[in-house]
């Protein structure tokens, strides 16, 4: 296998990662992590000094079942990614009007999440 060939085989599928996210495929996004992958989510309540941390596809993939099992939608856009890194901005909303925007940025290995980080702003006024 020529070198271009093994990088190719080893690319990041952002496209599966946001159909999957849009769709709800808690399965799908969690087979996009390495086995020892770290998450990272902050927000109002979990701030910088104190972050939600996740270390491991099955704690990594609780969490995304559990995003995934909630009555909301999601729509992924702005999306970028090379070898290393993607990011994109996920929008959710949820049937009684509360949003939940969230920046993530992940970093890549061998075309798999090795590190994410969410930052996420709710809706204040319609989430209580």
């Amino acid at each position: 296998m020529s070198h271009s060939a093994h990088r190719a085989a080893a690319a990041f599928d952002l496209a599966a990662m946001k159909r999957a996210l849009e769709q709800s495929d808690a399965d799908t996004i969690a087979s996009l992590y390495e086995d020892d992958a770290e998450m990272e989510i902050i927000d109002r309540n979990r701030p910088p000094s104190t972050p939600m941390r996740l270390v491991g596809r099955p704690a990594i993939e609780a969490f995304w079942r559990d995003v995934c099992s909630r009555e909301m939608t999601h729509a992924v856009g702005e999306t970028i990614s090379d070898a290393h890194r993607a990011a994109f901005v996920e929008r959710c909303a949820y049937p009684d009007g509360c949003h939940v925007v969230s920046a993530m940025t992940l970093e890549l290995h061998d075309g798999r999440i090795r590190r994410h980080l969410t930052v996420q702003a709710w809706d204040e006024v319609s989430c209580g």
